[in-house]
Parts: C-alpha cells; structure tokens; sequence
C-alpha cells in the first residue's frame, strides 16, 4: 500500500521526501527539520500522513517556549 494517493488537487503522482516543515502551532511558527513528506511531481502541493502530523503535533506541544 502507497502511504499517499495522488494529488487531491491536480492528480499527479505524490512521491516522500524529507523536508523542513513550517508548522504554526499556538501562534508560533516552528520549522521542524527531517520531516517525512509527500509531494507532488507536478504541483509541488505537499501532504503529510495522519501518523507523522500526530508526530510533529506532538513534538512541538512538548517544547517548552
């Protein structure tokens, strides 16, 4: 089973990699590094999977600011 569909926008091919992700949590910006991330080859629209969202969730709730 493929972790990403195709593109919900354009219908192109969705491919993982790992990128810097800019993530607003409580009105702060954070930019998580080495994060697992689809994206596609024709749009460039990126997705995350239900799992690494919680994982990034959760990351940057337990950061004390």
């Amino acid at each position: 089973m493929k972790p990403y569909d195709d593109c919900r926008y354009c219908g192109g091919t969705v491919d993982e990699r790992r990128e810097q992700l800019d993530y607003r949590f409580r009105g702060k910006l954070y930019l998580v590094e080495n994060v697992a991330v689809g994206v596609c080859s024709q749009c460039g629209e990126r997705f995350l999977t239900a799992a690494v969202a919680k994982q990034v969730e959760a990351a940057v709730s337990s950061l004390k600011a």
